[in-house]
């Protein structure tokens, strides 16, 4: 496996697959970011309704939340397939790894699976802990792997 954005000093270190308590803090650092953004996602979506909410109900709440979705989406493929981490895995000293080839289908894949998992509270996630190199299936399926990058001896 290899990660596709210029070839760096993390990428070089020594890496062991990482636990998932690490993976779940990562994505909560992640979630301050994605917070963000969705603020920047409702603040352009009023600009075009002109200062006016979006209705409770109807197509314009869906058209919304798609709205949103893709925004949330963009971020975490961009960072996986540009950086093979996003900002809250950096903070952790994460990385994910995958094949050479398209990047964008595959992690927007993963990304889907991630929304999956939240939805059944975690629970497709937290079964990585009996796979004995502690992957997801959509990891597995998609052949990615989140490693943590070990400390360089000097």
């Amino acid at each position: 496996m290899s990660h596709h954005a210029t070839p760096s000093a993390e990428q070089r270190q020594p890496a062991e697959t990482a636990p998932l308590w690490r993976r779940a803090a990562a994505l909560f650092y992640d979630l301050l970011f994605v917070i963000a953004l969705v603020i920047l996602a409702t603040f352009l979506a009023l600009a075009v309704t002109r200062g006016e909410p979006v209705p409770p109900d109807g197509p314009g709440q869906w058209l919304y939340r798609a709205w949103l979705m893709a925004w949330i989406a963009g971020y975490f493929v961009f960072f996986w397939c540009r950086f093979g981490q996003t900002p809250g895995m950096k903070v952790w000293r994460l990385l994910l790894l995958r094949q050479p080839g398209p990047c964008a289908g595959p992690a927007f894949l993963r990304f889907l699976f991630g929304v999956l998992s939240l939805c059944l509270a975690g629970l497709p996630f937290l079964l990585a802990i009996t796979d004995a190199k502690r992957q997801t299936w959509v990891d597995r399926r998609l052949d990615m792997r989140v490693v943590r990058l070990l400390p360089t001896r000097r």
